[in-house]
């Protein structure tokens, strides 16, 4: 899929480096920074403290290009603001409106609590299904895939990172 008509303002943006180079790709680790730069420095509301507690993991997403990057290069890229609010949207909403349909619909036919609790919980866990195989379709498509914004910082021969 051609996305070089997109404007780099319609591009979300994110810093990332290069864990591992393929045919076709490299495979990138996102979220280098952790929290603002006042949590980075401990003035912040400490977002960084509980990622750095917990070990949140590194997102890892395959960006397709014939640039020629190597592991530790870092690289700034872009996806579609209109992409991420769609996958957003979808991630959120459908599960919700799954578990409130299904819930009101059992209410409804049945008047029992544990009725309705037992349809929210059939309706949200459809609605994840749906989003999953959805998920996997886009993936296919490539409408997802981010695009190289620029390189940063190219790894030097021989340095380890």
């Amino acid at each position: 899929m051609d996305r070089s008509h997109i404007a780099p303002d319609d591009l979300a943006l994110e810093s990332a480096r290069v864990v591992a180079v393929e045919t076709g790709g490299v495979w990138l680790e996102t979220g280098i920074q952790r929290g603002c730069a006042n949590c980075r420095e401990g003035r912040g509301c400490g977002v960084s403290i509980f990622q750095r507690l917990f070990r949140l993991p590194r997102h890892r997403v395959f960006l397709p290009t014939d640039e020629s990057l190597s592991v530790g290069d870092h690289v700034v890229i872009g996806l579609a603001q209109r992409a991420l609010l769609t996958a957003s949207l979808w991630l959120y909403l459908a599960p919700l409106a799954g578990l409130l349909a299904s819930a009101l619909t059992m209410d409804l036919l049945f008047s029992s609590e544990w009725l309705t609790a037992l349809g929210g919980l059939f309706g949200m866990f459809v609605m994840l299904v749906v989003v999953r195989r959805r998920q996997a379709r886009q993936a296919r498509s490539g409408q997802f895939f981010p695009v190289l914004h620029e390189v940063t910082l190219r790894d030097a021969p021989g340095s380890d990172c």
